[in-house]
C-alpha cells in the first residue's frame, strides 16, 4: 500500500519540492523527507481527505523548515529539452515567484507549477476555497506588477 503511493506521488511532491527550493539535491532530500514522515506517521493519519493533500502539507512544512534553517537559495536550471530563451524565461518566472510574499507564494506554485485545483490548494493550505482563489490572483497581479517594473511600465 504504501509503495503504491509513494509511486503515485513521489513525482509531483518532489516538483513541489524543487520549485520551492530550486536545487535538485535539496528537493530530493525535502522530497525524501516528507515520504519517510508519511510512512512514519501512517498509521496515525486517518484518510479523511485525499492522500496527495496530505503528502502537499508535510512537503510544505519541510520546505518552510528548510528556510527557517536559513540555508542559500541556489537558483539551478533544470535542464529542458527546449531553447535556450525559454530556459532563461522559466528561470526569470521562478525567480520572480520566489519574491512573492510567502502565501501568495505558495498559491501560485500549487495552482500552476503543481496543477492543482481550488478545491485541493484550500485543503493543502487550510484555508477556504474563496481565498486561495483570492491568493492565486494577488499572486499573479503581483507578477504582473514585477515583470512590468523590470521594463519600466507597470501594469494597471
Amino acid at each position: 500500500m504504501l509503495e503504491k503511493i509513494i509511486k503515485k506521488h513521489y513525482d509531483e511532491i518532489f516538483r513541489y519540492c524543487y520549485h520551492h527550493v530550486n536545487s535538485f539535491s535539496e528537493a530530493e532530500d525535502l522530497c525524501q523527507d516528507t515520504f519517510l514522515s508519511f510512512i512514519e506517521h501512517y498509521g496515525q493519519y486517518r484518510n479523511i481527505g485525499k492522500t496527495k493533500n496530505y503528502l502537499y502539507t508535510i512537503a510544505g512544512n519541510k520546505c518552510k523548515d528548510y528556510y527557517k534553517k536559513q540555508r542559500p537559495l541556489v537558483m539551478e536550471v533544470v535542464p529542458f529539452k527546449e531553447t535556450g530563451e525559454r530556459i532563461e524565461d522559466m528561470a526569470v518566472l521562478k525567480h520572480m515567484v520566489m519574491c512573492l510574499p510567502e502565501e501568495f507564494k505558495e498559491a501560485v506554485v500549487l495552482r500552476y507549477f503543481q496543477n492543482l485545483k481550488y478545491g485541493d490548494m484550500a485543503a493543502i493550505l487550510k484555508i477556504s476555497t474563496s481565498l486561495a482563489k483570492y491568493r492565486v490572483k494577488k499572486g499573479v497581479e503581483l507578477l504582473a506588477e514585477m515583470e512590468g517594473g523590470s521594463n519600466g511600465t507597470k501594469r494597471n
